[in-house]
């Protein structure tokens, strides 16, 4: 099956063999020896093994009751079993849903209520966040040793290869259902065509010289993030490294150990690199190509420390990489140009079109069909909003210059992006205000110098109330990555007219927290 790269059609419709469970199959076919998987834990899985897992799970949940248009919940890390898992709940027709690792009560009720789940499968140290939950499927633990014992959860036992009949999937297909968390309301389904996933990843970053690539992935498979490594490296006939986790201290071992070429740096993980002391192992690694979101502060420096080339894009869990860069070769500050297949929009409040180098929302589409989410799951209304006058809206401010380079500004609306996960903060005040000596809160991100976000609560508190006490109450209740680093006293929320908080004043306030988070040692 030997190609270049640079071959790849511009669209899935085109070759539909090289829709990712098909794909995957067809290497299992040709080259079942060759090995596509490895863990940094020292594992690897060759083509042809990963196809029996696939099997083995389509028989295990198929005994579950699985069958075409189900939805199948996974609480998994990066690992074997997440991928086997989600191209067995293709194979059989049905809709993987990856639930995000770190949810817990109301979060995590609120996506098993929304997606209801035929069957979930996760492993034994995320399975305790599902006892307080009103689960009524089966749940499968496929590292459990004494789950049998608790009502509904039991161990895979993988015994059985499906032997039945497969879903003849297409491009117009939903490959999988990414819950993203809002600027406003609660999380939402995103229905991800396969033609999306293919677009995605045949266009995260050039393909010249990337055949075989062996792709560095510690980012989760409920995420974007974590699902372009996978398909990436099936379209490039290469390996993928999986790794539970990002990890600072590991990383450069990691790429000198499995001979790592390429890789994605994501959110705070960027300067995590470059404040590292330099070295003169700096370029004594394999790694060659390195997309950013974003870019180092000093794109130049950063690929002459290290030794590799760069490049960016704007994406969205909505979207499949519609603006791109070449490999060093973009505007400071730029996320690139429209790819082919792609328009896009700037446009003011009133939806008119607004000259280079003016400010406004980002509007995109595709002349390709379903290469844009198919729409947010049981929810109408939003997914009409979303593509009111036939366009995209994603919420996002920009701008582009004369020559056609786009600019990411900001969101918006109130999303808090932080470590790489988006926080809804409707979501987190509502956790917020159900303490009961809570009157009412908001929640904004504040820069830090890690090119990340502290999230700051504001509090107008009832009597008896204590900052400390409710930073311990958010820790029992909330995900970490939304847990506050700073806590506030006001008397009252400054609001508009029509009653919304004005966070942007919230935001210049430079008033003294009465709580501020005790600083950790951390790696990652």
């Amino acid at each position: 099956m030997a190609f270049r790269a640079t071959d790849l059609p511009e669209r899935l419709h085109d070759d539909e063999t090289l829709l990712l469970p098909t794909l995957l199959r067809r290497r299992a076919e040709a080259d079942p020896d060759r090995v596509f998987l490895q863990n940094t834990d020292g594992t690897e899985l060759t083509y042809g093994q990963l196809d029996d897992r696939v099997r083995r799970w389509m028989s295990e949940l198929a005994s579950a009751g699985v069958s075409s248009g189900d939805r199948v919940a996974t609480l998994l890390p990066p690992s074997f079993d997440a991928v086997a898992v989600w191209m067995a709940t293709a194979r059989l027709g049905a809709i993987e849903t990856p639930m995000n690792t770190a949810l817990r009560g109301e979060f995590l009720a609120h996506v098993l209520r929304d997606c209801e789940p035929r069957c979930i499968v996760t492993v034994s140290r995320f399975a305790d966040a599902l006892d307080d939950q009103d689960v009524t499927c089966r749940v499968l633990v496929v590292d459990g040793e004494d789950s049998h014992a608790r009502n509904g959860f039991s161990v895979p036992s993988l015994t059985t290869v499906h032997d039945g009949t497969e879903a003849v999937l297409r491009p117009h297909d939903v490959a999988t259902m990414v819950y993203t968390s809002g600027t406003s309301g609660r999380s939402k389904g995103v229905v991800v065509p396969w033609a999306q996933e293919y677009a995605t990843a045949r266009w995260l970053m050039p393909l010249d010289d990337r055949e075989g690539d062996v792709w560095y992935g510690p980012w989760a498979m409920h995420h974007v993030s974590g699902k372009v490594g996978l398909y990436g490296s099936a379209l490039l006939d290469g390996r993928l490294v999986i790794r539970d986790g990002f990890s600072t201290s590991n990383f450069w071992t990691d790429v000198r150990r499995f001979g790592v070429t390429s890789t994605m740096i994501v959110a705070s993980t960027v300067t995590f690199l470059t404040q590292q002391p330099p070295s003169d192992a700096d370029h004594d690694h394999t790694l060659r190509n390195v997309c950013a979101a974003p870019m180092p502060s000093d794109p130049a420096e950063f690929a002459k420390r290290f030794g590799v080339r760069l490049s960016t894009l704007f994406n969205m869990t909505e979207t499949a990489s519609p603006i791109v860069t070449g490999w060093d070769d973009f505007p400071a500050g730029s996320c690139g140009r429209l790819r082919p297949n792609v328009e896009a929009r700037i446009v003011d409040d009133d939806g008119n079109d607004v000259e280079p180098g003016h400010i406004g929302e980002l509007l995109l589409r595709s002349t390709v069909p379903h290469e844009i989410m198919a729409g947010y799951w049981r929810a109408p209304e939003t997914t009409v909003e979303a593509w009111r006058d036939l366009w995209f809206h994603t919420g996002d401010a920009a701008k582009r210059d004369a020559d056609g380079n786009y600019f990411f500004v900001d969101r918006l609306k109130d999303t808090i992006r932080r470590g790489g996960e988006n926080i809804s903060s409707v979501e987190l005040e509502e956790a917020v205000n159900r303490h009961p000596l809570v009157k009412e809160s908001a929640a904004v991100g504040m820069a830090t110098a890690w090119a990340d976000v502290d999230v700051k609560l504001f509090i107008v508190p009832m009597a008896g109330f204590e900052a400390a006490e409710l930073a311990d109450y958010l820790d029992r209740h909330l995900p970490r990555y939304m847990r506050p680093t700073a806590i506030s006293v006001v008397d009252e929320l400054p609001k508009t007219h029509t009653a919304r908080i004005k966070k942007a004043q919230l935001r210049a306030l430079n008033d003294e927290p009465v709580w501020v988070r005790p600083k950790r040692k951390d790696t990652k």
